[in-house]
Formats: C-alpha cells, structure tokens, sequence
C-alpha cells in the first residue's frame, strides 16, 4: 500500500477535511486525533494535536492509540479461519471444545454457537460474573452458571463475556495464544505490526484522557491494561493507517490469504435475530453492517477505553474504508460530530437512523408509559430501577418524572416517547450535553407476552424484567 495526498472518493478536498478535524478536535477537547482513508491500495491520512495533554509532542501517522471494541473484528476473523480449516462448524455448540464446561451441558455457554458469539445474539450478559485477572478458562469456567438474557438468535444483546468465550475457543482449538494468533495470523500477513494494550507496542502510544465538557476540564487516563479473559474483546492497538492495513482483508481479493472470499462474505452478512437498536441495522460476524442514505452498505465497529475512541467503516464494495481513533472520552462525541458533517458534504458512511419520535409523552400517555415499563432490570450482577418519581423503590407509585436509577450513578429523568423509546435528560443543556443525552435506547416487550420485558441500554446491553426469566 502507498500513502496518498489526494481524495479521489467523493469526501471533501483535503485541506477541508485537515480544518474539520482541527475545528471539532478544539471543540471537544481531544488532545490528539488520526484520520485515515483507504482507497484502493492507497491510504491518505490526517493528523491533529499532541500526544499527551499540555506534553507539546505532536501525533504523528505512526503513534499508536487503542482499537478498544475493534479488536472483537479481528477475534472473529480468527474463528473464521478455524471454520475455513475444518476445525469449527459455525453453527454447532462450543461447549464440547471445551473440557471446564464438560459438567454443565445445559450452561448457555457450553450451547452457544460461534456465529450466536460473534454477532451478539447468543443471549448472553454483557459481562463475565467474575473479578480478577483470570486466564480465559478459568474465567469460563467461573461464568458456566450465568443465566441467559433471552433464548439464543432471538434478540441482539452486545456481550463482552461472548468474545471471551470465543476467544477461549480458538485457544482450546489451536493451542496458542489469543495474542499468538492475532499476531501470526492475522495482523502480521496484513502487513500491521502488533500492539497490545498494557503491554509491547510498534510505536509511541497516545496517552488517554477523561474529558469533562461542561466544564473544560481534561484530565490524563492511567489505562494499564485490559484483564487476561478480556483481551479477546479490546486489547489492540494500532494507528489508524495500520487499522485500515487490517480492514484491507475485507477490501482487495485474496488479501495476504488470511481468509477465502466466500467467509469473509458470511462474516459481513447480518445474522437473523441481531437488529441492534441505536446501533446498527445488523450485525454480522464481528462487524457492525449499517446502511448510508443513498443505500450502500457500510461495515464497522467502534470501541472505547476509559480515555480513546476508536471507529472502523468500510465498503468492501467500492473498496475504501475510514479509520478515526482519537484519545480522549469526547471522542466519541467529536467523531459523531465529524461523521456528520462529511455526511452533510455528501458523503455519508451509514448510521443509525433514528425513528420519529415525537414529543416526549405527558399527562395521561405518560401515566400509561409508566404502568407499562415500572420496575427492576437486570443483565448479570447490574441491577437497574425504573420508577415514577414520588414512588417507592418498587418502582411503583408516584405521579413524577419517570427515573432510573443506577448503582454508583445519579438517578436520570426517562423521556419517554409513544414507542417506549427513552432518552436520558442530560444535567446539562446545549450542545455540549453529554453523550448519554443524545442516545436513544427503547424498552421492548416479550414476544411471548405482550408485555414490557426488557429495554436496551447503552452500547445495545439489554437488561430483563425480574420474574420473567429468558425474555423471548
């Protein structure tokens, strides 16, 4: 691949997307930003900012930030690899692979499929039910009595403890490392050196940042490291010229071999069952498929630690891709902020698109709203409250705003809407509100029933009714 000066896709000319990034990277504060284009064996890219905050050392093309959530693209594209050798069916249980799961055959872990895994809808909680740094059997073993969310291919719930899962798989097949097949397998054939969070590096990483925008303040992130059984979900790191290396797999035929076209097709196929609400439209294996205004399919993925954002979107069929990695918690605002404004310009890369909403609900509607959606939700060891403020901590009673409430958070103000589609009222208004304020999340009923029995929260996490059991 060569590096580029010129854009020839359609995105604005080159000095405007240059002032883009300058102009939104000071509005929301990011220290340090990378840009980068793929076309057709070229890459063109763009650098903003420092490092570190107040460090005066420039990013350049070559610094490193963390791929966060990206990293599950490069897990899946491992366990397909294992299908293309025979060695994993997609569709089979993994539990027989795996001797710490022999005991408990009935373990929504040991019947699991490799395809439920990696498109998110194998019904599992977004976390394992576990602490310390355990190895990836052990933390498997440690999670074989968690209770599903809803039955396997019914509903899309984003699940960390999926990709741990997985990544225990490829182990158990192969013998190796996750971190030894990522790299054997995977990145080096791409041409990308390896960096892994918390540990080796190819080059100077970017520090990380916790931003505050109400109030200007940044302050540095100390990210040592992800736990050992988490790896497979975010431990990546790269720059964004070695993220779109890697993206190439899905963008020039035959690339390096690490992959037959006919798999990497099914890998950007949406899965039955996996409409991730506020997310995507789809979701494939390991990536995320959305649909942009003129119709064409676009994939990706986007992640976050606890100070960078990281986003991936690629069009296998016009071959070019887009990475944007910042270092900052507001990256994720900028980057929102950033796709829309090339989307403005004409040039949209596909995102969620928002029903008609409406006004939030009042008086009687909402006195309706409330008797439907009242009461504790629960995905693992998190417990959410939703209640009428005035009420009891049944979530029942009351005639306020409707509240829920978080372990370790302030209580939220629901504004609800006529299809139980909810924002959270953010403390500060303008357009610097929070990012939490802009999300839209949904309650959702159970198929069964009729009746309110689950909602979506933050990043696709679906969180259940105590009492009904799997939603359906």
């Amino acid at each position: 691949m060569t590096e580029s000066a010129e854009i020839s896709m359609g995105l604005p000319a080159h000095g405007e997307v240059a002032d883009l990034l300058e102009t939104l990277a000071r509005e929301y504060l990011v220290p340090g930003v990378q840009f980068a284009v793929y076309e057709r064996g070229e890459i063109t890219s763009f650098v903003h900012g420092e490092m570190s905050y107040g460090s005066g050392r420039p990013v350049t093309p070559d610094t490193v930030f963390p791929w966060g959530s990206v990293t599950k693209s490069a897990t899946a594209l491992l366990l397909a690899q294992l299908v293309s050798d025979g060695d994993l069916e997609l569709d089979e249980p993994v539990g027989p692979l795996l001797p710490e799961l022999a005991a408990t055959p009935n373990s929504p872990l040991y019947t699991a499929t490799p395809r439920s895994l990696l498109s998110h809808t194998a019904g599992l909680p977004d976390m394992p039910p576990v602490e310390g740094d355990l190895s990836l059997r052990d933390c498997v073993a440690a999670s074989a009595d968690v209770t599903a969310l809803c039955e396997p291919g019914v509903r899309f719930s984003y699940a960390n403890l999926g990709y741990v899962l997985a990544g225990r798989v490829l182990e158990s097949v192969t013998g190796v490392t996750w971190w030894e097949a990522v790299r054997d397998f995977v990145l080096t054939p791409l041409g990308v050196t390896p960096g892994f969070l918390g540990g080796s590096a190819p080059a100077p990483v970017a520090g990380q940042h916790a931003v505050h925008l109400p109030t200007g303040t940044v302050q540095p992130v100390d990210e040592p490291g992800l736990p050992r059984a988490l790896v497979p979900a975010g431990a990546l790191l790269s720059s964004a010229v070695g993220l779109l290396r890697y993206a190439a797999v899905h963008l020039t035929p035959d690339a390096a071999g690490v992959l037959e076209p006919e798999l990497l097709a099914v890998m950007r196929t949406p899965v039955p069952g996996s409409a991730a609400f506020g997310l995507a439209e789809g979701w494939g294996l390991g990536l995320a498929v959305h649909t942009d205004g003129a119709g064409r399919t676009w994939l990706g993925h986007d992640g976050n630690t606890g100070g960078a954002s990281c986003s991936l979107r690629l069009d296998p069929e016009r071959g070019i891709a887009m990475a944007l990695m910042t270092n900052a918690t507001s990256g994720r605002q900028m980057g929102n902020a950033f796709f829309d404004a090339l989307a403005a310009k004409g040039f949209d890369i596909g995102h969620f698109r928002e029903p008609d909403l409406g006004v939030p609900l009042s008086g009687a509607d909402l006195d309706e709203a409330a008797a439907e959606v009242c009461g504790k939700y629960r995905s693992g060891a998190d417990l959410l409250t939703v209640r009428r403020r005035g009420g009891g901590d049944d979530g029942e009673g009351g005639d306020g705003e409707l509240v829920l409430d978080r372990p370790g958070l302030r209580p939220a103000v629901l504004e609800i809407h006529q299809g139980l589609e909810f924002r959270l009222r953010s403390e500060t208004a303008g357009r610097h509100a929070s990012d939490e304020s802009k999300d839209l999340y949904c309650f959702v009923r159970d198929s069964r029933t009729g009746r309110v029995g689950g909602m979506y929260m933050s990043g696709g996490r679906l969180q259940v009714r105590e009492g009904i059991g799997r939603l359906g």
